[in-house]
């Protein structure tokens, strides 16, 4: 069990069960609802919601055997996002949102994924 005073540091990044060699700075927006205040001419308080999409970016070490096009061609995945705190997210029908954006002097290949709003695991 974790020490209840840990914060995130690390996380582990999984695509259809494939580990992910990522660079720290990875992203995590966990989508749901999202609330416009609406109001009346006498009235405040009142808001509409909207579903958004979740969102995880983060930086692929881009080693020998790394295929960015296969990156870029994902379409229907499940994203797992592993604290290590424990806490695990996972984005259910995930796909590749833009295309892998690599930068040389290793730096890796930045990747952006979406999906339905993730799903809390723990």
């Amino acid at each position: 069990m974790t020490n209840p005073n840990q914060i995130v540091g690390q996380v582990k990044i999984k695509i259809d069960g494939d580990p992910q060699e990522s660079k720290p700075g990875a992203v995590l927006e966990i989508g749901g609802a999202t609330r416009t205040a609406q109001r009346g001419d006498y009235q405040a308080g009142a808001f509409s919601e909207e579903t958004a999409e979740s969102k995880v970016t983060f930086t692929l070490l881009t080693k020998r055997g790394v295929s960015l096009s296969a990156i870029r061609a994902i379409d229907n995945a499940t994203i797992t996002f592993e604290t290590d705190t424990g806490k695990v997210w996972i984005i259910r029908n995930a796909y590749s949102a833009e295309p892998p954006v690599l930068t040389a002097g290793g730096e890796g290949a930045a990747c952006v994924f979406q999906g339905p709003p993730a799903e809390e695991l723990n």
